[in-house]
């Protein structure tokens, strides 16, 4: 890269999706909004963005339907973005902007869901092995598996793992995440689901000031 201009377009994740089905391929745009799930207007306004910027090129046309399309690709089959050319100070910074978006929405969905089940109090207790819990309290006489008769739900923590269980814990990783890239189906098939995992080695001064993250649980 070497414009800010270029880098902060790849930078950004709401900007860069839409170089994506064009990165190491040609599409057109129709083909590309496909592929998006975005109307064919909307992805021509950032075609002529990135064509502007240097990262998009025209490359030919496609005879279809006695109209003739035109073909689009990235400049480059891949992008080394320097940070000292975007907006983000360092990595962390980056990763903080990136996934907003998705813990955003993984909190607007599981609170609404939790409002549609009736979930509008909070449990604080201590268990018989003395540890002080807080959660969200469900509805009496009702379980946490009655109240998700769907696929779904999702739990957080911080596990003490030896070496052997934590390979064997990111191998079940790596299956998932195979399965859903081979299950996966175009924007508009199936029903959407939000799926964010993370398995991150952590230092113990990491834990310092999250103490609530010491144990691992269901969410909310």
């Amino acid at each position: 890269m070497h414009t800010e201009a270029q880098a902060s377009l790849l930078a950004r994740p709401d900007s860069r999706r839409y170089l994506e089905p064009f990165i190491g391929r040609e599409r057109t745009a129709a083909e590309g909004a496909r592929e998006l799930g975005v109307s064919v207007e909307r992805l021509l306004y950032r075609v002529r963005q990135l064509r502007a910027a240097g990262l998009l090129l025209q490359t030919g046309t496609r005879r279809r339907a006695g109209r003739p399309e035109r073909l689009y690709r990235a400049v480059a089959d891949a992008f080394i973005v320097p940070f000292a050319l975007t907006p983000f100070a360092d990595l962390e910074a980056q990763i903080v902007r990136q996934a907003a978006p998705l813990w955003e929405l993984e909190v607007r969905a599981g609170a609404r869901a939790g409002r549609d089940r009736g979930l509008t109090s909070r449990l604080i207790y201590r268990d018989t092995t003395g540890e002080l819990h807080s959660e969200t309290a469900l509805p009496e006489g009702t379980t946490w598996r009655a109240m998700h008769p769907e696929p779904g739900g999702d739990f957080a923590g911080v596990y003490h793992l030896d070496d052997a269980a934590a390979r064997e814990v990111g191998a079940l990783w790596e299956a998932l995440r195979d399965r859903l890239n081979r299950d996966r189906r175009a924007p508009g098939e199936g029903r959407p689901y939000l799926i964010r995992t993370a398995m991150v080695p952590l230092r113990p001064d990491d834990l310092a000031d999250v103490p609530a993250l010491g144990a691992p649980g269901p969410r909310p």
